[in-house]
C-alpha cells in the first residue's frame, strides 16, 4: 500500500511541477514571441495584457501551430506559413508540458481514489 502512496504523490508532485513550469513558459511567450503573433494577427501587440488573457490565446495559436492540415481546415494557412519551424517551437513545447501536467494530474487523482 504505500508503493501506491507514493506513487500518488509522485504523480501529484509532477502535475505540480508541470503547472509551474507551464505558468512560467506562458508568461516568457506572452512577453515575447505572443506579441509578435498578436501584432501580425490583429495589426497590433497588447501592450498590457494579464496572464489569463494569455492563457485564452494561447490554445489559439497552439492549434495553429501545431499542424499544416488544422491551418488549412481552419483557413489560417498563411498564418501557419508565415512563422518558421523555430518560432513555434516554444507554443508546442508549452503544450506538451500542459498535456503531461494534466495528464499527471488525472493519474493521480485515479490512483488516490480507487487504489488507497
Amino acid at each position: 500500500m504505500l508503493t501506491v502512496e507514493l506513487l500518488s504523490l509522485v504523480t501529484f508532485i509532477l502535475a505540480l511541477l508541470c503547472a509551474l513550469i507551464s505558468f512560467v513558459v506562458l508568461a516568457v511567450l506572452g512577453r515575447t514571441r505572443m506579441k509578435v503573433v498578436d501584432k501580425y494577427i490583429y495589426g497590433h501587440a497588447f501592450e498590457h495584457d494579464s496572464i489569463f488573457f494569455q492563457m485564452a490565446r494561447l490554445p489559439q495559436y497552439i492549434l495553429v501551430f501545431s499542424s499544416r492540415w488544422y491551418a488549412k481546415r481552419t483557413g489560417q494557412l498563411e498564418f501557419y506559413e508565415h512563422f518558421d519551424k523555430k518560432f513555434k517551437q516554444p507554443f508546442l513545447v508549452a503544450y506538451l508540458i500542459v498535456l503531461f501536467g494534466v495528464v499527471m494530474m488525472v493519474l493521480s487523482w485515479v490512483i488516490t481514489e480507487y487504489y488507497i
